[in-house]
């Protein structure tokens, strides 16, 4: 459910505007913003707001984002027009090259082997390449910056470089914007401060931003902690993600009853992430009742609550109608509250997508067609929780109700052939209409067919008895053919190793051994692999009944029966 940043960035900052006041002069703040990862601190600007680091940024070694509370109206550079920039702050850590020898041995010397540098160190331009959408490129080349030191004491210099050039956003309007970066040397690493704010209002930003560069102090250090692995013990995860979330002021780690999950929020009302974890864990207790995993599930699940909606785009760069999602790069589920939506309609859509979350290791962390997870996902997302456990409720509430649209497409007859639905790609099932929910409504209606079926709730009037065994031998082929997928890439990435390795340098070997899970998971993703996987799964399910008297019963179930 993740959009590209960048676009996502200019969708947020650049509006059209009428008449509108000149962007504000800026502010130096009065309280002190501490990075204790890193050992320092300093004053953002005033009314500033801090954005919690995604997984996506952190591995780009963003390590702290700032955002203005308010856009600011400026002109544009060539009609005069005004619109809205909402400007940032971008902090970087930059870490030295590794100094190795032919031995792979960190540091060494010339005896041991020819030394090198692995990797490199990432210029100022190279992170505003990475933060900024619509820079044209062959212009901000010719961008020469400038440059000047600046001291903060008698032993502390930051160096300074300001790059003006001129991007286009995602509407066509184009302006001219400065990117003032400031790179403070610390104790084997460097800091960069990346902010973007309009040319035309540059005066009184620049002067702004030097005065909040010119707080930092040093401030104490947190004791670095260890990354995660598989191996990772529970008591090591809580400890990474209690380092995690004390890099944004305001912001927690609370642990759940069974610790199976842990919570990052910023939400102060105790009563209501409380209910977050009441339903979280009664979510779980479903899903693994209905879709027993062959092996224990050991991974701790993270979920985000954000406090208000505002912070969840922020945080997720997600456009307006997104009301939750789940990351499987970094296995974080993301939600927030809001008074429009409800807390029951937030606790719904954190059992949709926490479904997403444990089928993701259900299984191996591979793919699903979308007419299962997204139906089933809705499917629990509409269960009442009451006495601490959840029941099956098909009106469901607030956004996620989809019986009156299932209801509405099968008059119509704008749904989906059953036989074209279940097979569709992730971007046909996504676009198939003729809203933009449609999929999902079809989706759950054959989920709640097939699982009311399986507990006995359907009327033999709509059932047949072999219904009862499409979801399990899908999810079982699913599964053993990601399983086979994996072995046969796991064998063919290690028989190319073995064949190449003795053309490799020791670092070289060293390097791909390291890489074989991930070379894997590459091959994997391919679509080629992906549809044999889905094409077995499907012809061992549903290729077992007859599709059009499954489809004539289900509608008539959908009309009928479903109120």
């Amino acid at each position: 459910m993740r959009t590209p940043r960048t676009v996502l960035i200019l969708a947020a900052a650049w509006a059209l505007a009428g008449l509108a006041p000149e962007a504000a002069a800026q502010k130096p703040g009065t309280k002190f913003r501490d990075f204790p990862a890193m050992g320092f601190k300093f004053k953002p600007l005033a009314e500033w707001l801090d954005v919690p680091t995604n997984p996506d940024d952190a591995a780009r070694n963003i390590v702290g984002q700032l955002q203005a509370e308010r856009g600011e109206y400026v002109k544009t550079s060539e009609d005069g027009d005004r619109v809205q920039w909402r400007s940032q702050l971008f902090v970087f850590r930059i870490n030295p090259p590794v100094a190795i020898t032919d031995g792979g041995k960190e540091g060494g010397d010339l005896r041991g082997g020819v030394a090198r540098e692995q990797g490199k160190e990432e210029t100022l331009r190279e992170l505003i390449q990475s933060i900024a959408g619509g820079l044209r490129e062959a212009e901000f080349k010719e961008v020469v910056p400038e440059v000047e030191e600046i001291k903060l004491n008698k032993s502390w210099i930051m160096r300074r470089e300001v790059y003006t050039t001129f991007i286009v956003g995602n509407t066509g309007v184009a302006m001219d914007i400065v990117y003032d970066c400031w790179l403070l040397p610390m104790t084997g690493f460097k800091v960069a401060f990346v902010w973007d704010y309009p040319a035309s209002v540059r005066k009184d930003w620049s002067k702004a931003v030097e005065k909040s560069m010119k707080s930092i102090r040093l401030s104490e250090a947190m004791e670095e902690v260890a990354a995660l692995t598989e191996s990772s013990s529970y008591e090591e995860m809580k400890q990474f993600h209690e380092a995690e979330v004390a890099q944004t002021p305001g912001w927690r780690l609370v642990e759940t009853p069974r610790k199976q999950y842990l919570i990052k929020t910023n939400e102060a009302d105790n009563k209501k992430i409380n209910e977050v974890i009441k339903r979280l864990e009664a979510s779980r207790e479903v899903f693994e009742e209905d879709f027993p995993p062959a092996q224990p599930i050991e991974h701790v699940s993270v979920v985000r609550v954000c406090a208000t909606e505002e912070e969840f785009h922020q945080y997720g760069d997600t456009p307006p109608g997104v009301a939750g999602w789940f990351n499987p790069r970094s296995t974080e589920l993301v939600l927030f509250f809001s008074n429009d939506m409800g807390g029951d309609a937030v606790l719904e859509v954190m059992t949709h997508e926490g479904f997403h979350q444990y089928c993701h290791f259900l299984f191996g962390e591979m793919e699903a067609h979308r007419w299962f997870d997204e139906g089933t996902g809705d499917y629990y997302g509409g269960f009442d929780l009451k006495g601490g456990k959840l029941v099956t409720d098909a009106n469901m509430s607030g956004g996620l109700r989809r019986i009156d649209e299932i209801k509405e497409m099968l008059t119509n007859g704008t749904y989906k052939p059953i036989s074209v639905h279940i097979r569709f790609d992730h971007g046909s099932w996504q676009s198939q209409g003729p809203s933009n929910v449609s999929g999902y409504a079809q989706s759950w209606s054959i989920i709640y067919f097939l699982r009311q079926g399986m507990r006995g709730k359907v009327s033999s009037k709509y059932w047949k008895k072999e219904y009862a065994e499409i979801l399990p031998n899908y999810i079982r082929e699913l599964a053993a053919g990601w399983d086979a997928a994996k072995e046969k890439a796991l064998k063919e990435v290690a028989e190319n190793f073995e064949k190449e390795k003795e053309h490799m340098s020791e670092e070289d070997r060293k390097a791909a051994e390291a890489n074989i899970a991930r070379i894997v998971e590459w091959v994997l993703k391919d679509d080629k692999t992906r549809d044999e996987v889905w094409a077995r799964a499907m012809g061992e399910s549903w290729g077992k009944i007859d599709e059009y008297e499954f489809e004539e019963r289900w509608k008539a179930y959908v009309l009928d029966a479903l109120k």
